[in-house]
């Protein structure tokens, strides 16, 4: 079977049926001229001598395989050589050059664009043969492949140059959907490293907070007025939901808000950049101070979500910037803007309040002038 390159179509194409008929209408009308005004003679009548009307529906027949010219060049150029020697035989000479080589280029093209190793090694020599024959039978003379050689060999050039960026565009493909999927394996591995890492976050919290109930609950019988018991249980009952609402944070960044598998990793202090300059444009900044060093996921979880709490209080005016401060023992977060309504600061700081609240830090605000400035703290072992 002869290797084709991919650019090589299965069936006849729009642009076979276009070139197929522009050729056809040039050898109709080639054929019509050899037989209405033939070819000048120079014996001693010197008149012309005229081809036969039954070799005009010959150069119908020469053009019609540059219908197969995608699908199979090479046998497309040896059917029309057919063709030729088929005229010559049957027919007085003819001047047939108008044609044949405007068809051997256009099927040189396609033999150099469409076909590799030997198939085209063969077309190259199918294409030399046929400019060659009609050299050797047309009244114009040998003297014709001077220009018809060139003018092929010219065209199956650009065929391989088209056939080469051919080849480039699939391997460029090929190697971009390679990098899509290596890019989405690393996207899943990330997942599933940050969910491993929750998971045993949420181990380590589960032990503490039970610790910390189980010893409340065992000073509860000891002597304790109905007052001091009541506030025992109270306090047992704010730390069970703390406990509760801290579970609930760390489940949902191992699911997703619909119960699916999450397809991104877990926000981090390294993507407040890009929620800044998201949320409030590229005038904004985030300035980092002090140490940075990698923190328990949840820590960083809930600074993320903190900025984030803060940041939608605040305008689309430009101006607005995030500090975040790595200290020895705690990381202090600090977001300066301009707020919007009083309630929607109200709102945010209090969700803010809220998220630091797990791991038992803080979110103070102030206002100055048209500016307000919140700070949040949260130990830098919190959830340890």
């Amino acid at each position: 079977m002869p290797a084709f390159l991919p650019a090589l179509r299965p069936r006849i194409g729009r642009a076979d049926l276009v070139f197929w008929l522009l050729v056809t209408v040039l050898a109709v009308l080639q054929g019509w001229d050899n037989h209405h005004n033939g070819w000048q003679n120079l014996p001693a009548d010197g008149g012309p001598i005229l081809v036969s009307a039954w070799a005009v529906p010959t150069f119908v027949l020469l053009s019609l395989p540059l219908l197969w010219r995608s699908t199979a060049p090479v046998q497309a150029l040896a059917a029309s050589l057919a063709v030729l020697a088929f005229q010559a035989v049957a027919f007085a000479p003819m001047v047939r050059c108008g044609t044949a080589f405007p068809l051997a280029a256009i099927l040189s093209y396609a033999i150099g664009a469409r076909t590799t190793g030997w198939h085209q090694r063969v077309g190259v020599g199918v294409i030399v043969a046929t400019v060659c024959f009609v050299g050797a039978t047309d009244v114009p003379g040998f003297g014709v492949v001077v220009v018809g050689l060139p003018l092929c060999l010219v065209a199956f050039g650009i065929g391989r140059l088209a056939a080469g960026r051919t080849l480039m565009a699939v391997a460029l493909e090929e190697q971009t959907a390679t990098l899509q999927a290596a890019r989405d394996e690393r996207a899943r591995l990330e997942v599933a490293t940050d969910r491993a890492e929750l998971s045993g976050e949420l181990d380590a919290l589960l032990q503490r907070r039970l610790r910390t109930l189980a010893g409340l609950a065992d000073g509860a019988g000891e002597g304790l007025t109905p007052a001091a018991a009541t506030a025992r249980l109270a306090h047992i009952e704010a730390e069970s939901r703390a406990t509760l609402d801290e579970m609930r944070e760390l489940v949902g960044a191992l699911r997703g808000t619909d119960g699916a598998l999450v397809t991104s990793p877990v926000p981090t202090l390294t993507s407040l950049e890009a929620l800044v300059v998201r949320t409030r444009g590229p005038r904004s900044q985030v300035v980092v101070e002090g140490d940075p060093r990698v923190l328990p996921p949840g820590v960083e979880l809930s600074a993320y979500r903190i900025v984030e709490h803060l940041l939608a209080a605040l305008d689309d005016a430009p101006g607005v910037e995030v500090l975040v401060r790595f200290e020895a023992d705690q990381l202090e977060l600090r977001v300066h803007g301009q707020p919007r309504r009083r309630a929607d600061l109200t709102g945010s700081l209090a969700k803010a309040r809220a998220r630091a609240g797990l791991h038992d830090g803080t979110v103070s605000s102030s206002i100055s002038g048209a500016r307000v400035v919140a700070t949040a703290t949260l130990p830098m072992l919190a959830g340890a």
